[in-house]
Order: C-alpha cells, then structure tokens, then sequence
C-alpha cells in the first residue's frame, strides 16, 4: 500500500510505510537481525556510507526504517529516529544541539531520570540550567535570555499531571529564537501532537503505551528532517550509541498497529477509576486532565482533544483516623489484588506505585473498568476498616 494521506489514522497506523516482503511476499515485516550488511563494490559501499544506506545497524536497519517513517506520520514530523531507550532518545537529542556556552530552560516536575541528566550532566559541559514551573508560560518568558539554545517541557507532567501549554511555550521560545522539545510520552500523538502545536521535536518513551505490552525498551524523536538529522549524525550514533535493536523495532511496530483502539480504552478505564476515586471521602485529592475538577480541564479539552491519558494520580488526606498518610498509603497499596506495584506505564497491567511524598500513581491498564474499580474499592475499604482499629 502507498503511503497514502487520505486515509483515517486508524488505516494509517497499520499501513503506512509497510508493504509485503518483496521476495517472499511475507505479510509481517521481516527483522532484519544483522549487525552488518554486504556491499557489491568497494564503490557500492563507499555510496552506502554517503547516503545513508544500509551498512550497520548502529546507523541503519530496514527493520528500524519502517518503525521511524510510522512515528513520522503519526506525529505530523518529516523525520524521525529511534533509539534504545527513552532516555536515549533525550540524551542523544539534547547533546546533538546544546554545547558550552548555550542556556536551557525545562520545566520543573518533568521526569526524575531526564532531571538527572539536564541538571547533572550539562552542567559539566558548562550549560547554564534554568527550571521552572512552565504550568504558567509567564515563568518561561521570564527565564529566556539570548543564548537561550531550547526549551525542555514534557505535558501531562510526569507523575503530577500537571499540564503545560505547548502552543504558548511554542511561541515564546521561537520569538526567542529557541527550539522547543515536547517529552509526549504520556499523551501519544493519539491525544496530542505537539508538532501541530508548534514544537520543533518530540521524544517518546516507545517502551510505554506506543510499543503496549511492557515486553522491551525503545525511545524516539519526530520532528524536521533537518533537526533529525543532526540527532542521527553524529550524535546517537557517536555521542550515545543508543541504537535500537531489530527485534525491539519489529515488537514495537506490533504495538503500533493497536495504538489507537488501545489509547481510548487506557482514556475510558482511566476516567472512570478518576471518577470514582474523586468521590471517595478518605482521598485529598485526585489529578486527571479530563476530570472537571483537573484545573487546566480547559485545556486538556484544546490541546488533548479531550482525552486524559492513562494515568491517574491521587493522595490519601493524612490522619485518616489518625493514621499518617505514609503508613495509610503503604497498606492501602498493599492491599490491591489486581493492580501491580511496578514502575513504568502503558501495558495491558494496571501498575501502581507511590513517590516519596505519598503521591500514588496509577497507570491504568486494559482490564474491564469495573474490575479496577472493584479493586481499588476492596481495597480502600479494608485500609478504613484496618485503620479504625488503630
């Protein structure tokens, strides 16, 4: 099939950059599982080396090449480039445009592993580092200086759901003269493509709801061809060496063909266990973007397309019967027979687990609805019931 723009996403997602083996006519792509690839002639390979073609894998693999066309389209980008990980995908990204000298701004909140390498690792490279709270664009624009080489944001925030504008970010950074990344993990393009929103790039986790069944790591980053291509050359594959494994691509295009159906059943599960929770006398509070009471509902419905994502957030009111909220939070987690205690997000599992300050968050899985919510309702019963005879 061509990669024909006309049709609806849900086709575009199975169809788009894939075609038949051509010498088996074998439905399934192929996993292109080498190392290395022949060259014809001395001046074959030195063609290969030149435009990129297929000459190592570290570099380039046909088994890669589908899955990097698929995201592009996805994402509304010319170009994409995956990596072995998430945080390989940041990593080779933010040192493929930053150097001595430059100032990066990122939101405050993001994700403890690409707060690690922002905070810890440019600055070793002499990167002067502003975070702040971009939930209010104003904070952003304050923080701009002339050498200011991008702007980091991820929205939904990663755990506190906290959402930031990216359309606003977008033009104050390009005012600047500055580039903006988008982390779109939590969202996927399903609900949100940053790009459309005027961002320059986008990295993904693929390891989560794009790939869908927690069985392997992957990362990418969508966005111009010309950006693209400075993360490919020399970055990931000199700086990082984060070079995605064939079987893992191969894993991850199986996941991308049930992205879409898979995305809105996460959303559905997921405003219903918000729902219910919010309704609960013994819970502080409860962060999901498309619950009403999420206070930037307005522009989940405008840049998420009113869709919340998988992930939902809450916190026990502390005393409850005058139990901390730590011990509370602990044995009320303990006590879900359904849900997993297990980090990451996005599979067919419904996983929980608790940051220091007794923020626990759900990633919602596939199961029927009721089912988690019947779980998690055993469970806060038997934590009220527990808690009284203290």
């Amino acid at each position: 099939m061509s990669n024909n723009s006309n049709y609806d996403l849900e086709t575009k997602i199975i169809h788009w950059g894939h075609k038949p083996d051509p010498t088996t006519g074998a439905l399934s792509s192929p996993i292109y599982q080498t190392a290395t690839f022949a060259a014809k002639t001395v001046e074959h390979f030195e063609e290969l080396c030149q435009t990129w073609g297929y000459v190592y894998s570290r570099e380039c693999n046909p088994t890669l090449t589908e899955l990097e066309s698929k995201l592009a389209m996805l994402e509304g980008g010319e170009s994409a480039i995956v990596s072995a990980s998430g945080m390989g995908a940041i990593a080779s990204t933010i040192l493929a445009l930053v150097k001595s000298g430059d100032h990066v701004i990122s939101s405050d909140g993001i994700f403890s592993h690409t707060k690690i390498l922002i905070s810890e690792l440019l600055s070793k490279f002499d990167v002067d580092i502003t975070f702040v709270q971009a939930q209010n664009s104003e904070n952003v624009k304050k923080a701009l200086k002339p050498n200011t080489k991008l702007v980091y944001i991820e929205s939904p925030l990663n755990p506190s759901l906290d959402m930031v504008d990216i359309k606003k970010i977008a033009e104050l950074a390009h005012e600047n003269k500055s580039l903006l990344i988008v982390d779109g993990t939590f969202a996927t393009p399903i609900i949100q493509q940053p790009i459309k929103l005027g961002a320059d790039l986008v990295v993904h986790s693929l390891t989560k709801f794009i790939n869908g069944h927690g069985d392997t790591l992957g990362g990418a980053v969508i966005g111009s061809k010309e950006l693209i291509e400075l993360v490919r050359w020399p970055s990931l594959c000199c700086f990082t060496g984060a070079a995605l494994h064939p079987i893992s691509a191969w894993m991850i295009l199986r996941g991308i063909n049930t992205l879409d159906m898979r995305v809105r059943k996460h959303c559905d599960n997921a405003l219903q266990l918000a729902e219910f929770l919010s309704e609960n006398d013994n819970i502080e509070f409860v962060k999901y973007p498309a619950l009403k009471s999420h206070l930037q509902y307005d522009l989940c419905k405008k840049q998420m397309n009113g869709l919340g994502g998988g992930i939902v957030t809450f916190k026990l009111k502390d005393g409850i019967n005058g139990v901390i909220r730590d011990k509370a939070s602990r044995d009320l987690i303990n006590s879900l027979e359904l849900a997993t205690i297990a980090t990451s997000l996005g599979e067919q599992h419904t996983l929980i687990q608790m940051n220091g300050d007794n923020l626990i968050r759900v990633a919602v899985g596939l199961e029927s609805a009721q089912d988690i919510i019947n779980d998690f309702k055993q469970a806060l019963s038997k934590i009220n019931n527990t808690l009284r005879t203290y």
